[in-house]
């Protein structure tokens, strides 16, 4: 009885051994440094858009000048919304960016750039749907003619890191840092005199402080002319503002009344898409 359960155990051990030899001879052996599991998974999850960095998109010693923009525009001709039966306005935005930039090694340059925008809603009249009360407790009886307009300028110094897709050279993708100190003026009209005239009128000046981070794509018409998209994704921008209203003099009470001073400090982090942070340009690489 012995012999025969001693026989079983060697003829079971025999035949494990000689499946663990056949698996080992079907497939690769891993390594200690575990390689074959490092391929397997390369190999699992290679979609063919590796950086190619061997050979540089953009060598050292290339200086790139380059000019940007985006404009928008809205008309509003009895519009209504929400409680809003009929507006008239108009308005539009304009920002204009030149730059330039030295390529100080392969792929990266720096540089500076300097931005204008101007800013400009004229609205002629408006009527909500509320009561004559409720109206004239939110807007006033004065009318709602309403103007605002603003031009401000920013110098940045910028830095850029440019990658390509596999090994494509028309088509490139890069990450610019921004910094810089700006500042702006502004005027804002509201209400409505007997006369047809503004009843309120505000003196804005800001100094602005902005950091950013601007992703964007060249596309390469030709070896040294370029077409770019910009969009400004994540920043922080830092504002002081001072202002100075005065109301017309329309009754006895008015005249001679001082201009009111004030001021303002905001701090706005932003990480999100807007359409009027997209920038469309034509870049020369020299």
């Amino acid at each position: 009885m012995i012999r025969r359960t001693f026989s079983c155990l060697l003829l079971a051990v025999g035949m494990s051994v000689s499946a663990a030899n056949a698996q080992m001879a079907g497939e690769p052996s891993a390594n200690l440094s575990g390689e074959g599991e490092k391929q397997t998974r390369r190999q699992r999850f290679d979609r063919g858009l590796a950086f190619d960095t061997r050979t540089p998109s953009m060598p050292k010693g290339m200086w790139v000048a380059g000019i940007g923009g985006a404009y928008s525009r809205h008309d509003n001709n009895d519009y209504g919304v929400f409680i809003l039966d009929q507006l008239n306005s108009e308005g539009n935005t304009m920002t204009i960016s030149p730059m330039l930039h030295y390529v100080f090694a392969n792929n990266q340059s720096v540089g500076v750039r300097f931005q204008y925008r101007h800013s400009l809603f004229d609205m002629a009249d408006a009527t909500f749907h509320l009561t004559p009360e409720l109206s004239s407790m939110l807007f006033g009886d004065e009318g709602l003619m309403y103007r605002y307009e603003r031009d401000s300028f920013m110098g940045l110094l910028s830095y850029r890191y440019y990658v390509s897709i596999g090994s494509s050279r028309r088509l490139l993708f890069f990450n610019e840092v921004q910094a810089g100190f700006g500042g702006g003026s502004g005027r804002e009209d509201s209400g409505l005199t007997d006369a047809g005239g503004f009843k309120r009128s505000t003196w804005q000046k800001s100094l602005d402080f902005r950091l950013g981070f601007s992703p964007g794509a060249t596309v390469f018409v030709t070896n040294h002319a370029a077409i770019e998209l910009q969009i400004g994704l994540l920043g922080y921008e830092f504002q002081r503002l001072t202002q100075e209203a005065s109301t017309a003099a329309t009754t006895p009470d008015e005249i001679g009344v001082p201009p009111v001073k004030g001021s303002r400090i905001t701090h706005n982090v932003s990480a999100r898409f807007d359409i009027l942070s997209v920038a469309f340009g034509a870049t020369f690489y020299l």
